[in-house]
């Protein structure tokens, strides 16, 4: 008997068709290291008939080709979303909701609050008898004004001051107050006057023959104040209190009112430029430099302006300080200090 081409065909077609499921039942997949896994995560063997595919896609493994073409195919939009099915390929287990995401603190939503949840208690479930923990950076500048009763006062004019620092907030349970500790750096300087002369102690430089160097002692000058710098650091504890709803990063409810106050310390270094009157003998220019400490009260008032996960604020900040210096013997050195400053800063 003859076989055309069309015959051959179609004998090739019906024993493809037949062929899968002899060959799918004739060699088994064999249990290995792999067969503990779910039926749906598991490289070989046939899937669950109960085992549901992911969306969008027929059985493959199991199925004849003519099957296999012509399945229908399942939309992802019309099954119901399961993260832990599709994961693990088993059920959700008690304690999750229906889209696998822990049961707290609302059931229905089945969602874990993040920290900045403005409704809710945060991560940590229900605040105790201590508040949250807030941050402050911040800086400032504007006018320092010297005053007091000595002459290095009255030498010198209204200088500039800039500065800045951090600050942690201890918050209270209901967030609308605060103890806070103070750290930063500042910097002063006030302009002199180098037309008035006042008899000050002049270092002298030494005398140097060759290698040996003479020291020579201080001498007594009238010598002119061109300017005072100091540069400081900062430190203190302080109180602070919000009078618009709480202040802490998360819980404001719009633009908020804060006024608070430091007292504290300072420790830094500061020196006098000066300037000879007989500047043939002594040159022109002469600087005396030393440690300084002293303290300062501060108080500050500043509006707030939640932006999300932290908090804009900006306002006034005044300040008196005292600084003990030697840096104008024999003359009184010590100086009482006024400022007046604007202030900016965030907090997170």
């Amino acid at each position: 008997m003859t076989i055309n081409t069309r015959q051959l065909s179609g004998v090739l077609l019906v024993v493809a068709a037949t062929a899968g499921p002899s060959v799918a039942q004739s060699y088994p997949a064999p249990p290995g290291r792999y067969s503990g896994l779910p039926q749906a995560v598991g490289p070989a063997g046939e899937p669950d008939p109960g085992m549901r595919q992911a969306g969008g896609r027929p059985f493959a493994a199991g199925q004849s080709a003519v099957d296999r073409v012509g399945a229908p195919v399942r939309l992802a939009s019309e099954e119901a979303a399961d993260p832990y099915g599709t994961l693990t390929g088993q059920p959700a287990p008690q304690g999750l909701a229906d889209n696998g995401l822990p049961k707290y603190p609302n059931p229905s939503a089945g969602s874990y609050p993040s920290p900045y949840y403005t409704n809710g208690p945060g991560c940590a479930g229900p605040l105790g008898r201590n508040g949250r923990i807030g941050y402050d950076l911040y800086s400032y500048t504007g006018a320092t004004f010297a005053v007091g009763e000595g002459r290095l006062a009255r030498e010198l004019q209204v200088g500039s001051m800039t500065g800045g620092g951090a600050r942690s907030l201890f918050f209270n349970t209901t967030h609308d107050a605060a103890w806070a500790a103070d750290l930063g750096l500042s910097y002063q300087y006030n302009h002199g006057s180098v037309d008035h002369f006042t008899t000050l102690e002049l270092r002298q430089a030494p005398t140097v023959v060759g290698t040996v160097r003479t020291p020579r002692p201080d001498i007594l000058a009238p010598l002119a104040v061109r300017g005072l710098s100091r540069t400081n650091f900062n430190f203190g504890v302080g109180r602070d209190w919000w009078y618009w709803g709480p202040g802490s990063v998360g819980l404001e409810n719009g633009w908020n009112y804060r006024f608070g106050a430091t007292v504290g310390g300072r420790w830094g270094t500061a020196h006098i430029d000066e300037v000879p009157q007989d500047t043939a003998t002594n040159g022109t220019y002469a600087r005396r430099q030393g440690v300084t400490h002293g303290v300062y009260v501060e108080s500050h008032a500043t509006v707030e302006v939640p932006m999300g996960a932290w908090i804009l604020f900006g306002g006034l900040r005044t300040e008196w300080g005292y600084d003990w210096m030697n840096l104008f013997p024999p003359q009184e050195g010590n100086l009482h200090n006024f400022n007046i400053l604007a202030t900016v800063g965030i907090r997170f």
